[in-house]
């Protein structure tokens, strides 16, 4: 879903969409002042961070001003014993990740495109890479948030300890809400020790029968993967993989020895054939390529499909290898696709075709990039649910004059 800054103009709001002006605050109190200035004057506001996600989500049902958080952009606290960061919102996940490389730690939060994804847009689209299995999602790792609604006023939930569960849970709630109910200014996420050995492992199958029956194996395994990828043949390509018609990629987290080990054991329970098989620092430009895959645009329509684990391999089975290149966060049950061709006739038949199998077991899809003028008939958050009420309430109840990014999220919210 990403477009280069090269490809976009400073005003820039998506969907084509462009900015009746743009506030650059770099203080918490000059976010305050400036979505104060532009609520007075009925103005919809628009934040902004690395502008990875500029046309995520619906339409916006009205031009506004741009919120460019980027100079929000520095360390509040950080006690590093107790294993939590709290940062602006306009900093980078790599500039926090050289923050915590002195302590040797990490951000658990697997996102794409590092040097230009901020926190608070992270948080804001809800963005997760393959490390999902074993890390958790943002939501896992959030602990306390800061956010100015409409009224120009900080609402704070959660704490700075990950002890500090009292209160209503703002930090969950306001992670995914694409910005709908206020501009994040500051996050308190935890962090952790980085491991000391990693290693990643693909097994490549020509029978996806076989696979289901490894991810079912995998579901019992007596290792611990903290990544286990579904990919099939156009995405192994692209990936720079040996070709098969379908592989898994696994990655390890751990201490040296279990590291080693789990390698072992997990050869001798899977039937696919070892393809790929490397440590630490060999292993980082395919486990950042299998990251970035997740942001790839190829076509014109990308979907996420989230359904049962057990359902992954039968929902794989129905996608066209031919149309579509897959990558699913199989552990999790997230199937990815990518279009592979610019026909938006059969891609619209395959996303109401596969839409409906994937609701048909209680799972949703939506569209993580859609052209501007399909996005309605394509229905990029998927049928309505019954808590799309209850995101319209919240809504109602903390941006009253739906001022803050309208038409972006479910329900035209």
């Amino acid at each position: 879903m990403d477009r280069l800054d090269s490809e976009l103009s400073e005003n820039d709001l998506g969907d084509g969409l462009k900015a009746v002006g743009i506030d650059r605050p770099d203080s918490i109190g000059a976010l305050q002042d400036a979505v104060r200035a532009r609520s007075a004057s009925g103005q919809a506001m628009f934040a902004q961070g690395g502008r990875t996600s500029l046309d995520y989500g619906g339409i916006p049902r009205c031009a506004g001003a741009i919120i460019d958080t980027r100079k929000l952009n520095r360390v509040i606290e950080y006690p590093a014993a107790d294993m939590t960061i709290t940062v602006e919102t306009g900093m980078t996940l790599a500039a926090i990740a050289k923050v915590l490389d002195a302590e040797n730690q990490r951000l658990e939060i697997d996102a794409p495109q590092a040097d230009r994804a901020t926190i608070g847009g992270v948080y804001a689209t809800n963005s997760t890479g393959p490390r999902r299995y074993g890390s958790g999602r943002p939501r896992d790792q959030i602990i306390g948030v800061g956010f100015v609604t409409s009224d120009g006023n900080v609402v704070k939930g959660g704490g700075r300890v990950v002890k500090n569960v009292a209160g209503y849970d703002f930090p969950k709630l306001i992670t995914g809400s694409m910005g709908t109910l206020g501009v994040i200014s500051h996050v308190t996420v935890k962090v952790r020790p980085k491991p000391e050995a990693s290693a990643l492992m693909v097994f490549a199958y020509d029978d996806l029968n076989v696979v289901a029956s490894d991810l079912a194996i995998l579901n019992t395994s007596v290792t611990r993967p903290v990544a286990i990828e579904l990919i099939n043949g156009p995405a192994l390509t692209r990936l720079g993989l040996p070709h098969s018609a379908w592989a898994i990629a696994l990655i390890f987290d751990d201490n040296e020895a279990s590291v080693a080990w789990q390698m072992q054991a997990i050869r001798s329970e899977l039937a696919g054939k070892v393809v790929r098989d490397e440590r630490d620092q060999a292993s980082a430009p395919l486990q950042g390529a299998l990251r970035e895959f997740t942001a790839e645009r190829i076509g014109p329509i990308s979907f996420v499909a989230n359904v049962p684990y057990s359902f992954v391999a039968t929902l794989a089975m129905s996608v066209d290898s031919a149309v579509w290149a897959i990558q699913s966060h199989a552990g999790n049950g997230v199937v990815r696709a990518h279009a592979l061709v610019d026909d938006l006739a059969r891609l619209e038949a395959d996303v109401v075709k596969l839409r409906d199998l994937t609701e048909s077991v209680g799972g949703n899809m939506i569209l993580s990039l859609c052209p501007t003028d399909r996005k309605a008939s394509l229905k990029v958050w998927g049928n309505p649910r019954g808590d799309w009420a209850w995101s319209e309430k919240v809504k109602a109840a903390l941006d009253p004059a739906a001022l803050m990014n309208p038409g972006r999220f479910v329900g035209n919210i």
